[in-house]
Formats: C-alpha cells, sequence, structure tokens
C-alpha cells in the first residue's frame, strides 16, 4: 500500500502542476485573445481564429482531461490514504474550466448552425437607409460593400429574401409623432445604449453610429432614418452592418428588433 501511495504521489504532484497552469493559463490566453484582437495588439484572425479556435478548443480539451485524470486519482490517493485535499483544488478548476469553456464553445457553435449567415440587416428591404458618402469612404478600407441591393446569402438568394425568412417580424415602424420628436427619441435610444454617434442631421432625419462589442472588439456600423408619413406621423427604419465578414448569431438582427421596439413601445 505504501508503494502504491508513492506511486499515485508520483503521478499527482507533476499532474497537479500541470492542472495548476491549465487553470491560470487557459483563461489568461482566451483573454489575450479577445482582448489582443480588441485593442489591435493582434489582428482578429489571430485572436478569433488562431488563438480561440485552433488553438482554444485543444486546450479546453487538454484542461478537461489533465482535471478529470488528476481528479480520479487524487480521489484514489484520498480512500487510500485519507489525505491529500489539497490536490484537489487544481484539477476541480481545471475541470470547471474546460467544461465551462467547452460549454461555451457548443453554445456558439448551435448559435451559428441555427441561423443563417446575414451581417447586413434592416427595416426596410426594398429602400434601406443609407450611409453617407464621407462614412463609406472611411469603411471602404474593410473590402465591405455598403450596396445592400446587391448582396446575396450563401445559398444565392437576395440578402433581403434570406432576412425575410430569418426574420419576417422585421419591418419599418410607423409612429404617430411629429419626424423631430421621434428622431428625438432615436438619438436618446443611440446615446443611452452606447452607440458611438458620427453624422447626425435632425433636419434631414438621420443619423449614424458604430458599437463595438466587449469581447474582441466586433464592430457593427448603424444607420437610422426618420421620414415623414405624409399624415403628421413618421416611418423609422434602421440597418445595422457587421464591419468584419464573421457570423453575427443574430447580434445585428437582435439590435434591429430592440430598436424598433423601443421606439413603437415610446410612440403608445
Amino acid at each position: 500500500m505504501r508503494s502504491f501511495g508513492k506511486f499515485l504521489r508520483a503521478i499527482l504532484v507533476p499532474l497537479g502542476w500541470v492542472c495548476a497552469l491549465l487553470a491560470l493559463g487557459v483563461p489568461l490566453w482566451f483573454a489575450m485573445a479577445a482582448f489582443g484582437a480588441k485593442w489591435e495588439f493582434i489582428d482578429l484572425a489571430t485572436g478569433l481564429g488562431w488563438m480561440t479556435h485552433t488553438i482554444g478548443r485543444p486546450l479546453l480539451f487538454a484542461s478537461l482531461a489533465a482535471g478529470g485524470l488528476s481528479l480520479i486519482l487524487s480521489l484514489v490517493h484520498l480512500i487510500a490514504r485519507r489525505r491529500f485535499f489539497g490536490a484537489l483544488l487544481s484539477p476541480l478548476l481545471a475541470v470547471v474550466i474546460g467544461v465551462a469553456g467547452l460549454g461555451w464553445a457548443w453554445q456558439i457553435d448551435r448559435q451559428r448552425s441555427a441561423r443563417p449567415l446575414l451581417l447586413d440587416v434592416t427595416t426596410d428591404l426594398e429602400n434601406p437607409p443609407h450611409f453617407t458618402p464621407s462614412f463609406a469612404a472611411r469603411r471602404s478600407v474593410h473590402h465591405q460593400a455598403l450596396d445592400y441591393a446587391g448582396k446575396l446569402g450563401e445559398d444565392g438568394r437576395s440578402l433581403a429574401a434570406v432576412q425575410a425568412q430569418a426574420y419576417p417580424a422585421l419591418a419599418t415602424v410607423h409612429v404617430d409623432r411629429a419626424p423631430e420628436a421621434v428622431f428625438a427619441d432615436a438619438l436618446r435610444y443611440a446615446h443611452t445604449h452606447r452607440w458611438r454617434v458620427g453624422t447626425a442631421s435632425a433636419s434631414a432625419g438621420m443619423f449614424e453610429a458604430g458599437t463595438e462589442s466587449f469581447w474582441y472588439g466586433l464592430r457593427d456600423d448603424i444607420v437610422v432614418r426618420v421620414r415623414d408619413d405624409g399624415a403628421g406621423g413618421s416611418l423609422v427604419d434602421i440597418r445595422s452592418l457587421a464591419r468584419q465578414p464573421i457570423h453575427d448569431l443574430g447580434r445585428n438582427a437582435r439590435r434591429v428588433q430592440a430598436f424598433s421596439t423601443a421606439i413603437a413601445d415610446d410612440a403608445r
């Protein structure tokens, strides 16, 4: 029994160090990937692609495997020797980190497969709000066209057809209030939700804004348009566009829906 205990300790001590290293290193690795890309110390392809998907998942599996093995051996040692409680902490942390990370990855994969690749979302499929020429000039460095009509989905259909099927409820919001008041409400909503408002013109009834995600700094561009409906009311449209060609997991559609709901609710 004594020799068996020594054998277990000989395995558990280095394995415990491995688990401790993984428990500390794996979260740090993902933090470096996310914030390094957000703050542009590294490019997005490196942070989100290589560090997160290519290397990150094997690290999570390694953390789960090392933690699980160490936990099992530590429990065996506890049963045999009734001690060595300290060896349970690092493998338990490694297991928790591995399970949590792989669960998060599974959830992301599930969302990606459940939603179409739709990076440009609007409430007006026929005549979506347009960005200003100055904005278009700044945006051109990202090599993504702003011409909504010419965009196609992954299946070859027009982007409008893809959106109509995926999000049929998204539509122009009709508000029985003057455009000036509705525009002020829309601008207030943008500031409340920390959109970075750029061009804004009350007389033209439009403003442009941008947002950035907490993780990886994924950027979206937004344009809001408020028009007179000809009867004293207003027609409100919004367009939200992902700047990077990466699946947004429905982020822009949710933003458009939330804005439209808030504007409609304010009118009641």
